[in-house]
């Protein structure tokens, strides 16, 4: 779940909450229209676009029924306890694998990358991100992962019947990582400016993107990797009053009363 932090200029009342679940479909609907030559082509374009849009399956069942934190505030995906990320993303994970163990794979990567700072490409000072937590079933999640990826590495090199570059396979990582900062930089950080300075381009050398706010609604990417001048990529929300929930039941009675709102992000030129 996330709390958007710029609310909704006609709701200035209320929370306005996207679902994990709608994240990833917004982040699979950009990869799935990337058009630049400038960067890295995936080892399988058409499953890395599948993976990153079914990156946070496994928080969809957790959000049909999310818990109100001790606090009386909406739980989100950073404010929650990082032991409980792992359920979820294990849900994730087998989910994918079902699908193709590529798909997997990055999946995989993805939730060890959550937990150990998106396994250390981006360095940037303003990047959002996790704290790296070294619990016992943090740590022990991580270590299963790590191990599955092994397995998953031999699957995928049965299927190509050729070996699977690891540098090959951290620029698939890296362009997922890309996707996914790109779209959480509406809803999560308030459309905020950054920059991503290793997305690899087409030879896999680090290269630069700008991202900078446009307009109430718009973020300004360069260089930019769509077609045409604009491209509106909405957001689905939901907005709830805020306030202290007393409890489960009172929180649930709002969030499931809660009203649709689109959120019409759009990137530019």
């Amino acid at each position: 779940m996330i709390i958007c932090p710029n609310t909704h200029p006609d709701f200035p009342n209320d929370w306005i909450l996207a679902k994990q679940s709608d994240h990833d479909d917004h982040a699979g609907y950009l990869s799935a229209q990337w058009a630049s030559d400038e960067f890295w082509t995936p080892t399988d374009p058409r499953m890395l676009t599948l993976a990153v849009a079914m990156h946070d399956t496994g928080s969809a069942t957790w959000e049909d029924h999310p818990p109100v934190s001790p606090q009386g505030i909406p739980w989100t995906f950073w404010t929650m306890p990082p032991e409980d990320h792992i359920e979820l993303h294990r849900k994730g994970v087998a989910v994918a694998r079902e699908v193709h163990p590529y798909v997997a794979l990055l999946i995989s990567m993805h939730t060890v990358g959550i937990h150990r700072d998106r396994m250390r490409v981006d360095t940037q000072k303003n990047r959002w991100h996790m704290p790296e937590h070294f619990s016992d079933k943090v740590n022990a999640f991580v270590s299963e992962q790590t191990e599955l990826q092994e397995r998953l590495i031999v699957e995928i090199e049965a299927l190509r019947g050729k070996p699977f570059p690891r540098e090959d396979l951290m620029n698939d990582y890296r362009i997922f990582q890309m996707l996914d900062i790109l779209s959480t930089q509406f809803p999560c950080t308030g459309l905020q400016d950054r920059e991503m300075e290793w997305a690899p381009d087409r030879q896999g050398n680090p290269k630069m993107i700008a991202i900078t706010r446009a307009g109430e609604w718009e973020m300004r990417i360069a260089p930019y990797p769509f077609t045409g001048d604009r491209f509106d990529c909405p957001l689905p929300g939901r907005r709830i009053p805020k306030q202290v929930f007393k409890n489960n039941e009172e929180y649930h009675a709002a969030y499931y009363a809660a009203h649709p709102v689109t959120l019409p992000y759009a990137l530019v030129r």
